[in-house]
């Protein structure tokens, strides 16, 4: 399983100027994305992990954990509208949803057993944009 931080609430949608009428017919959703930049940063070096086929939960905004479960699909390279530049977009289909216990993100994490390196307190450390667990 793959957790996605969007703390900042990003609306991937806008921001690649994709809607569900222009969106190409046999493609999923944009459920998160990633610059070159953050990438290239050590906390992230779980985007190594990140494959199709895998499972996937996002942190929204709000600090919830999103009770979708998505399938990853495709994972390609697309020009962000706002700041012109390419980013690696993950695109997931929905699988299921859960009840998650717990308002906030870090109390589900740990609610749920979900332990990781960058985890701190059940919370993402700074500058971390996803985690991968091997078990939920």
């Amino acid at each position: 399983m793959i957790y996605f931080n969007n703390l900042k609430g990003r609306n991937y949608n806008k921001a690649y100027g994709e809607t569900a009428s222009n969106r190409q017919a046999d493609s999923d959703p944009i459920i998160f994305d990633l610059d070159d930049r953050q990438v290239e940063i050590s906390v992230n070096e779980d985007w190594q992990r990140v494959i199709a086929g895998q499972m996937a939960m996002v942190v929204q905004g709000d600090e919830k954990l999103s009770t979708t479960v998505y399938m990853i699909t495709a994972i390609e390279r697309k020009k962000d509208l706002a700041t012109n530049t390419e980013s690696f977009i993950v695109r997931g289909s929905v699988l299921s949803k859960l009840s998650v216990k717990g308002s906030r993100y870090n109390i589900s994490f740990m609610l749920h057993g979900i332990e990781h390196k960058r985890l701190t307190d059940g919370c993402f450390q700074r500058g971390v944009n996803l985690i991968s667990a091997a078990e939920y």
